[in-house]
This record gives C-alpha cells, sequence and structure tokens, in this order.
C-alpha cells in the first residue's frame, strides 16, 4: 500500500483551503446576522451521517424517512503545476468534475434501500443495509450489514456485487470510530473497461487518471477485492467535524494506492456540508476497492434528512 502526497502540493492549496473553510464554517459577520434568530442547536452524537467522506456508517435513516447525498470531486490534481496555475484554474473549481446523487429510503427503523449514481463511467449502484445493533443494546459497539450490485453505463457493464460490514464505537459526543470489511467481485473487469490500467497526468483529469498505472504484482489476475474501511468523525465546534478515512486493500485486485479522504463538515438542521480532499473521485465500494493514485483532488458532499 503506498500513499504519498508531495508537501509541496500540499502547501499549494493551504492557502486556497483555508479561505474556503473560514468562509464556509466561521460565522457571518454582526451585521448579517439576526440578533432575534434562534441558534441552532448541536447534534449530541458525532455520529451525524450515513457516511463519512465515502465510506458507509452504522447511522439509522428512521422508518419512511428519506435521505439525499449530492457528492461533487473536481476532476483536476491539485498536486500539478504550481500555485500560479492553480490560482488560474482557480484552484479546481474552473475544472471538470465527477458528480454523483443518492436517494435513500427508510423502510423500517433499520434497514434501509437506496440507489446512488455518478459520472465515472456512468456507474449506477444500487443497495440496501441493515442497521443490526445500535451502542449499548448488546454490546458495546454498533453493526451495520450491507449489500450492493454496480455496473457501469448505467448497470450494463462490469457488474460489481458486493458485501460488507460496519463497526462502529462511538466515545462521549466527540468521536466515533469506524471498521468496515468489503467484499467486492468482479472489480478487475470493471476497471480494464473503465480505463483503470492508465494514469495521464494531464492539466485536465479525465476517467482514465483516477488510479496509477498497473505493477505486475501476484494480484494483477484477480477478479475480486476485500479491503477494510477504516474512519473517524472527531467534533471540533459544536456542529463543526473533522472526518477521515482510508481503505486498504488486503486481498485481491489492488492497483495503484489505497484510497482516502479527508473533509470538514458543518451540520445545520437536516443538512450537512462537507469539503472534501481526496486521491480518487470514485463514491462507491467498487470505486474504492479499485483504489487511488498519487494525487489531490478536491471536492465537496451536501446532504439532506427529511
Amino acid at each position: 500500500m503506498r500513499i504519498a502526497i508531495s508537501p509541496l502540493s500540499l502547501m499549494r492549496v493551504i492557502p486556497a483551503l483555508t479561505v474556503l473553510v473560514t468562509t464556509l464554517f466561521t460565522g457571518s459577520p454582526t451585521f448579517a446576522q439576526n440578533p432575534t434568530a434562534p441558534p441552532v442547536s448541536a447534534p449530541k452524537e458525532p455520529q451525524i451521517e450515513l457516511n463519512l467522506v465515502n465510506l458507509p456508517t452504522t447511522l439509522s435513516i428512521g422508518r419512511h424517512k428519506s435521505y439525499t447525498r449530492f457528492t461533487h470531486r473536481f476532476a483536476r490534481d491539485l498536486g500539478l503545476g504550481d500555485f500560479g496555475d492553480l490560482a488560474a484554474d482557480l484552484f479546481s473549481l474552473d475544472n471538470g468534475a465527477v458528480i454523483g446523487f443518492e436517494y435513500r429510503f427508510g423502510i423500517t427503523s433499520n434497514v434501509h434501500a437506496g440507489i446512488h449514481r455518478n459520472t465515472l463511467n456512468k456507474t449506477l449502484q444500487a443497495f440496501g443495509r441493515w442497521d443490526v445493533l445500535k451502542q449499548g443494546d448488546r454490546l458495546p459497539v454498533g453493526v451495520s450489514a450491507f449489500g450492493s450490485i454496480e455496473g457501469l453505463n448505467n448497470l450494463q457493464d462490469g457488474h460489481q456485487p458486493g458485501v460488507g460490514a460496519v463497526v462502529s464505537f462511538t466515545r462521549g459526543q466527540a468521536l466515533t470510530l469506524y471498521g468496515s470489511p468489503t467484499f467486492v467481485d468482479g472489480t478487475r473487469e470493471a476497471g480494464l473497461l473503465g480505463g483503470d490500467t492508465s494514469h495521464d497526468h494531464d492539466h485536465f483529469a479525465t476517467a482514465d487518471t483516477l488510479v496509477a498505472a498497473h505493477e505486475e504484482n501476484d494480484h494483477a489476475t484477480h477478479d475480486a477485492t476485500f479491503f477494510v474501511g477504516l474512519g473517524t468523525r472527531l467534533r471540533v465546534r459544536p456542529s463543526v467535524f473533522l472526518v477521515g478515512e482510508i481503505s486498504p486493500r488486503l486481498a485481491g485486485h489492488d492497483p495503484g494506492d489505497a484510497g482516502w479522504g479527508v473533509s470538514v463538515e458543518k451540520w445545520t438542521r437536516g443538512h450537512t456540508l462537507a469539503l472534501t480532499l481526496t486521491n480518487f473521485y470514485g463514491t462507491t465500494p467498487g470505486q474504492i476497492a479499485r483504489g487511488g493514485a498519487d494525487a489531490l483532488y478536491l471536492g465537496f458532499n451536501i446532504t439532506r434528512k427529511f
């Protein structure tokens, strides 16, 4: 597993991220505030979302409740070029993006189903999740199980069935830890069909730039992937959270680097806005299984519960 991001790449984007985070997650100026508006109460538990950056959590939707998620990954590697190049592209905001939309519906209080579609090879995913145990019921952890089927070209090619579990541990009101062992079949075929075998350091990233070129190894001909997603969510302000995740592949097809992501989240009543940095721009289990690259992509997630 190789995770390498140049310090110079990070230094180029830190000023822009500082401005964005300050704008998004700090209070408005005094003259723009309504002094009579009631404050938004902060959530009691740090588990506020059904996902971290991409990985699942154990939070339930609720019976007959709905949930939507909009994902956006700008398709420009922030590690390419100097600060002037980044500024000329408005730190990737001028470039294309991989966009995803997701809808979930709570069938019961602890079972929900959903669909997710993103523009990376027109990937379409259908999935379901059963939140088996809440922390404190019978175990000191929360446990969920999920299954999914996804494919390229609107589920017509490169089918990738997957199953997995999520285990969460919440410590007080500040910290939740997650582990998510996941098995996805068909990852090699989907990678070949989707162009994962090339990594083009062009100024404008395309679907082919997601994964670094294959290196010959013992797993090059495996058709499936087993990975364990590891993540955490940490409260730093009453309604602001830091999130991190990484998904090392332990067996099977494992091109490129392990996918990882970090984000800063702002929670409001019913919505969550997350500013993300990742080394790939996939959002489904199959895309996570196929890994990332030595790259840095800016993005965001917006979710709504209703």
